[in-house]
C-alpha cells in the first residue's frame, strides 16, 4: 500500500487587471482598511512597474505611498475605486 502526502495546490488569485488611457494596471494584491472603509491598501503594477504597498482613498481619490507623498487622481486609484462602487 502506498500512501502519498502530496498537498493539494494552492489556489492563487488571477491579478486583477484594467486597460485605462493605454495603460495597464493591475491589482496585484488588495485589503480594504477596517476602520477607514472608503480606503485600501494595494500593491499595483502598472505597465510592468511594480509599486509597493500604498494606501488608496476613494473619497478623496488620492493615493497615498508609504513615505507619505500624497498623489491625487491616479490611475490606479480610479481602477480600485471603480471596482468597488455600488
Amino acid at each position: 500500500m502506498i500512501v502519498s502526502w502530496a498537498q493539494p495546490p494552492v489556489a492563487q488569485a488571477a491579478p486583477l487587471c484594467r486597460t485605462l488611457d493605454q495603460h495597464q494596471v493591475c491589482v496585484l494584491k488588495i485589503t480594504r482598511s477596517a476602520k477607514y472603509y472608503w480606503e485600501y491598501r494595494a500593491v499595483v503594477k502598472i505597465d510592468d512597474t511594480r509599486r509597493p504597498m500604498g494606501r488608496y482613498n476613494c473619497r478623496t481619490s488620492e493615493y497615498v505611498s508609504r513615505e507619505g507623498k500624497h498623489i491625487s487622481d491616479d490611475m490606479a486609484t480610479q481602477v480600485i475605486c471603480s471596482l468597488f462602487k455600488q
